[in-house]
């Protein structure tokens, strides 16, 4: 009787049933997947770059000197944001308009040197930086512009106290372009006015959900 008993029984592997190790793995292999996914988000490549990449320090441009100074700011979450200001070294004016370029995921300051001739051309500065998370600023992941907004205001708020800055805008590429929106909403709830002049943004999210 106990032979035909267990010769009748069903195994959980006959019946399709996953047994615990079977569940177990395929849970994991779900948790790996959905981590990898997240990970590829906020922990994207990190863009590496040697600082001669941004150019001489010093520099001559259509019969004019230009200058490049590199500096440190501190987000509000205590992280140091890598920065550089291309500026005359002979200025018409003691303030002069700056944009501030901000760039994309997977990105840095780097991208902004496709703005630089354009900006300085026309008489303008030109302030970019490393988002927290991104290029040599510190921090270990991106936000797609929600936690980049307030790297963006800790550098208007050093552009407005420098009294070298006569009028802002912000110039922004796909996360960079999200992040300056974002950053008009924060102006608006906060301010109830905008803190910059002007705002061109290329190819920004369309859809924040």
């Amino acid at each position: 009787r106990t032979s035909s008993t267990t010769m009748g029984s069903t195994s959980s592997k006959e019946s399709g049933a996953p047994d615990g190790g079977a569940s177990l793995s395929y849970w994991s292999i779900m948790r790996q997947g959905y981590d990898e996914l997240v990970n590829a988000i906020i922990r994207p490549p990190r863009a590496d770059y040697e600082l001669e990449r941004l150019g001489p320090t010093r520099f001559s441009f259509g019969g004019r000197t230009f200058r490049r100074t590199d500096m440190v700011l501190m987000n509000q979450r205590g992280l140091a944001l890598q920065c550089s200001h291309w500026e005359p070294t002979e200025r018409p004016a003691e303030a002069l308009p700056c944009v501030v370029f901000m760039h994309g995921n997977s990105s840095a300051r780097l991208e902004g040197l496709n703005q630089l001739s354009a900006c300085l051309g026309y008489g303008m500065t030109l302030f970019a930086f490393d988002c927290a998370g991104s290029g040599k600023s510190e921090g270990q992941y991106v936000s797609l512009g929600w936690f980049e907004r307030d790297d963006l205001r800790v550098v208007v708020d050093h552009l407005k106290g420098s009294g070298t800055v006569s009028t802002i805008g912000v110039w922004g590429r796909s996360m960079g372009a999200v992040t300056g929106l974002l950053y008009q909403v924060q102006d608006v709830e906060l301010l109830q006015t905008m803190s910059v002049n002007a705002m061109v943004l290329d190819s920004p999210f369309a859809d924040f959900c």
